[in-house]
């Protein structure tokens, strides 16, 4: 049994993945699993960076487990990019724009398929916006694409106007783009939120426009994806400070939880967790009261995703004392119960909580289910270990066998780097 224990342990060093400190990255939820991608770190201005955090078992936020892609697909350099999972479509993660180490006549979208492990670029067609970064993106039930706000300039190859307020559509199963509305659209801006709920309304929250000047948040804009039209609302209940740069999820009871932003460059909103009731009409501020912060914590440059009760909130800048730094840390909130939010360090995976908080059936008379599963249960723990022993010997095998081996030279296959050629 020690010599399982020292198996595991040792796959547990080999596959296990530590990422560097960085910003302006993106992130996917999805087959239980948060894919990251990209960003700056303190060494690179793009990376290609791309690995994941299994969020299918317990975990502590002092020891993640975390792993590594890059060594299976290839992907393009890229940060300040955004990614969006469509509900109908099963195994893609879509990214949009952002700087990319490309030139500028690069597709707009690229798809992972987290099946298949294969980068497709799309072969879209239809009115092509300009490519932007920073901009806010939601996916439909339709499995359409809203895009709206962000930059450019001619880095990204956009000669146009650096801000714009269109809203871009992209029809993923058709590959093909449109414009929304603009009638009543916000300011043109960037570094704002998109939220979308599930009677079809986006909610667009804070950013920076083009003057520098951050958004209030007493004033949100909503998009109705089913009519094709602009109105905004006026909020009711606490009053928070302007920001960009901040994230924002949506709860399974209606709230969108808003973390982190900045009110002047680099210097973070006083309220960096704020809570919107979208549940009461006109939608109801507060600003939670949590018992501390995490450290470090991070204001902007920052991924939050929510899975299960949890907001993942991963990397990004916080300040040491002295100034800002990157952080290769996630910290996580409990949103289970919007009148008590508090920062946790360990994790529970929604189909964990579910099967703990079945009803425990009633025994009968005439009923074996229990001795049935019991019994399942011991096959499977002595299925597992002797699974465990034969790999061990397969791999002790083939460590003699390497190191007793003569030296040949060894051409390595193009296929650990294919990428593939088709569309999406």
């Amino acid at each position: 049994m020690f010599s399982i224990f020292i198996f595991l342990q040792l796959i547990i060093t080999v596959t296990s993945y530590i990422p560097l400190n960085r910003d302006e990255h993106v992130a996917s939820y999805i087959d239980n699993k948060i894919f990251f991608l990209g960003g700056e770190t303190d060494t690179q201005n793009l990376t290609k960076d791309f690995f994941f955090l299994d969020v299918s078992i317990p975990f502590n936020t002092s020891s993640l487990p975390m792993y590594d892609l890059n060594s299976i697909t290839e992907i393009p350099f890229n940060r300040r990019a955004s990614s969006v999972v469509c509900e109908t479509v099963k195994d893609a993660i879509f990214v949009w724009g952002g700087d990319f180490g490309l030139n500028s006549s690069s597709p707009l979208i690229f798809a992972f398929n987290t099946t298949a492990k294969i980068w497709n670029a799309a072969n879209d067609k239809g009115i092509k916006p300009p490519r932007r970064r920073f901009s806010s993106v939601v996916c439909d039930k339709n499995a359409k694409i809203y895009i709206l706000d962000g930059t450019a300039d001619q880095n990204i190859g956009n000669t146009s106007s650096p801000y714009g307020n269109e809203l871009d559509v992209f029809d993923t199963s058709q590959l093909t783009w449109s414009l929304g509305s603009n009638l009543n659209a916000p300011v043109p801006h960037d570094i704002g939120t998109a939220t979308l709920l599930p009677n079809g309304k986006i909610v667009y929250i804070g950013g920076s426009n083009a003057f520098g000047k951050y958004l209030e948040l007493t004033q949100i804009f909503l998009y109705d994806t089913l009519k094709n039209t602009w109105a905004n609302m006026n909020t009711t209940g606490a009053s928070p400070t302007a920001r960009g740069f901040h994230t924002a999820v949506l709860t399974r009871q209606g709230h969108i939880v808003v973390y982190g932003g900045e009110n002047a460059p680099f210097i973070p909103a006083p309220d960096q967790l704020l809570d919107l009731d979208t549940n009461v009409q006109p939608f109801k501020w507060t600003i939670p009261s949590v018992g501390f912060t995490p450290n470090p914590a991070p204001f902007r440059g920052h991924t939050s995703t929510l899975v299960g009760n949890y907001m993942i909130v991963a990397f990004g800048w916080f300040n040491n004392g002295t100034g800002s730094s990157r952080s290769n840390k996630i910290i996580m909130l409990n949103v289970n119960d919007s009148n008590n939010y508090m920062w946790v360090s360990s994790f529970t995976p929604p189909s964990v909580l579910s099967a703990t908080s079945q009803p425990a059936a009633s025994k009968s008379p005439d009923s074996n289910t229990g001795s049935t599963n019991n019994t399942a249960v011991i096959i499977g723990i002595v299925g597992g270990v002797v699974g465990v022993i034969i790999i061990s010997a397969v791999i002790f095998l083939y460590y003699r066998w390497y190191k007793n081996r003569e030296d040949i030279n060894v051409i390595p296959s193009d296929d650990a780097f294919k990428r593939s050629k088709e569309v999406i």
